[in-house]
């Protein structure tokens, strides 16, 4: 399995008794196990946020939402409350581990380094928007953020995997990924093919898909070449 790991941020809210902003430690933890899709993973972390606002005086879990958004194909960070609340970041020099940099398509932690530096100054959130990755979008204002969308997560979605020997579009499909037992392909080559290509394709959007970078994923094709 994976385990996600992103950490050194918090949920501020403001105090009507003290008129401060306490701050609460939260953290994304969820070990995925094979097999486990998107789904698993908000629930999963959903558990794990739940866990996290329970103290008295944390905010309620119903205002903070921390899941995988299925039309967006992102990580979501938001914060609703009639209270004065957001999330910010601490400085730090390790924010996630290689299995969130790897389905976030992140090679470091520069963007939650840059976030902190927006939380600890008065730098405006179009600077900061500046900044960031295109993949980052962020809301918030006072060195507070609202809202936080990391998008072009690798989804763990079964993948039709499509070759281009075919022209026809169930003809091109190979199989599905994850699934053991899909039955043996045919096609009848009447011209020379010196090379085709292999296509990884997501059934929901029906776009490419490329793997993450940590090498825990493999594709196996077995062919046979019969002439007569």
């Amino acid at each position: 399995g994976r385990t996600i790991l992103l950490k050194n941020f918090n949920v501020l809210r403001y105090n009507d008794e003290t008129k401060k902003q306490d701050s609460f430690p939260v953290a994304v933890y969820v070990n995925l196990d094979t097999g486990d899709d998107m789904k698993v993973f908000n629930t999963k972390l959903q558990t794990v946020v739940r866990e996290q606002l329970t103290a008295e005086g944390h905010p309620l879990p119903s205002e903070v939402t921390i899941a995988y958004n299925f039309e967006t194909n992102s990580i979501d960070f938001k914060v609703i409350s009639a209270k004065k609340s957001g999330f910010t970041f601490n400085e730090a020099d390790v924010y996630s581990n290689e299995n969130f940099k790897a389905i976030a398509w992140l090679d470091n932690d520069d963007c939650f380094k840059k976030i902190f530096k927006f939380s600890d100054s008065k730098m405006s959130i179009d600077d900061l928007r500046g900044m960031l990755p295109s993949t980052f979008t962020v809301e918030g204002s006072a060195g507070l953020l609202t809202r936080l969308s990391i998008g072009g997560i690798w989804s763990r979605e079964n993948i039709v995997i499509k070759s281009s020997i075919s022209e026809f579009a169930e003809e091109s499909i190979l199989c599905l990924s994850n699934y053991m037992y899909s039955p043996p392909k045919h096609y009848s080559i009447t011209n020379f093919v010196s090379k085709f290509n292999i296509r990884l394709v997501e059934p929901s959007s029906m776009k490419d898909v490329v793997l993450p970078k940590d090498g825990k994923d493999g594709l196996i094709i077995e062919m046979i070449l019969i002439a007569y």
